[in-house]
């Protein structure tokens, strides 16, 4: 019995890989954008980081390893490309990091 059906020994990306890079693909336009980049700029690369995000999403499907994340990923893919398009807009989390700084007192330096 050495050939049983597991294919974990096999070559191909991990579930785990695949949706971490689905991840970090999502999150360099929001961390442009956080960062207050240009707008257009920023607007491009999140069209491309959503394309390949799209890509690295169908692969899964295709190679059935994102059952679990896949619809979670399907949801962030498209709120991704809606704020790129400005459809939605992304909270700016330092605006509210500071607002609740100033509402406790706290006398810490304000990054910029």
């Amino acid at each position: 019995m050495a050939n049983t059906s597991d294919r974990s020994g096999q070559g191909g990306i991990s579930t785990f890989k695949l949706v971490l890079i689905v991840i970090l693909l999502l999150l360099v336009p929001t961390t442009m954008e956080q960062l207050e980049a240009h707008e257009d700029t920023v607007r491009m690369v999140g069209r491309v980081c959503v394309g390949l995000a799209l890509l690295a999403f169908f692969y899964g499907l295709i190679a059935k390893a994102m059952r679990f994340g896949g619809l979670i990923l399907l949801v962030l893919i498209g709120a991704r490309a809606l704020a790129n398009e400005g459809v939605i807009e992304v909270p700016k989390l330092r605006e509210k990091l500071s607002d609740l700084r100033e509402d406790r007192g706290d006398s810490a330096p304000r990054p910029r």
